[in-house]
């Protein structure tokens, strides 16, 4: 798939330096940013070959990543994250205290931590009972950027249409989103590409969801 400027292609482990690169620049002020170009990388490394059933597209332009998007269904993005690299984020905490100081970075730490201890408590037996009618699975949009400097060239766009493509071909009728509400600009792009918030009682808490049976 390619327009004049753009090629997009699925993302291999030898793009995972560059991908980083561009976490780095389009999420200067995130916790996970924080912890530094190598465990960005090994972020994206485990949601490429993790056990999830998601797609992992690049966007190319003149030879250079310009974007990147995840997709699909992912089995503990986060918390497998967390529990392959514990030792690793463990040391790059110790020997990087001054990281304590970020409120954001606390609070991501802080759930972290909760998430590995719940990982290592054993399982109750379960009781067997007659489950609830599952819900209609989403194909998720997990992770998408653009590098800064070539915002507006319509990679991202790009990226979201591709994952929508895969979405339909493995006959998924939803996909779904979390965005910043304070992101204006990313909502924006999304309310141009026909997905719609999810109010809860009232309150949108950054869920947005696009139909894949509506003609847009």
């Amino acid at each position: 798939m390619a327009s004049a400027e753009t090629i997009i292609r699925e993302l291999t482990v030898n793009d995972l330096t560059a991908v980083a690169t561009v976490h780095l620049a389009a999420f200067p002020k995130s916790a996970l940013t924080a912890l530094g170009k190598e465990a960005v990388r090994r972020y994206y490394e485990w949601l490429l070959v993790g056990p999830h059933d998601g797609a992992a597209l690049a966007a190319f332009s003149e030879n250079q990543l310009a974007g990147f998007c995840f997709s699909g269904i992912f089995r503990g993005a986060m918390s497998g994250f967390l529990n392959r690299n514990r030792f690793y984020l463990m040391v790059r905490v110790m020997t990087h205290p001054w990281l304590l100081f970020n409120p954001l970075f606390r609070d991501r730490l802080a759930t972290g931590w909760r998430v590995l201890r719940r990982l290592s408590k054993p399982k109750p037996a379960q009781v067997t009972a007659t489950p609830p009618p599952a819900a209609p699975r989403a194909f998720g949009i997990l992770a998408i950027a653009v590098n800064p400097a070539v915002q507006g060239k319509g990679a991202g766009k790009l990226l979201m249409l591709a994952a929508e493509r895969i979405a339909r071909q493995r006959n998924f009728e939803l996909m779904d989103l979390s965005v910043s509400t304070e992101n204006k600009q990313a909502i924006d792009f999304y309310e141009r590409l026909h997905w719609r918030k999810v109010l809860k009682n009232g309150v949108w808490a950054g869920e947005m969801i696009k139909s894949l049976n509506e003609n847009n």
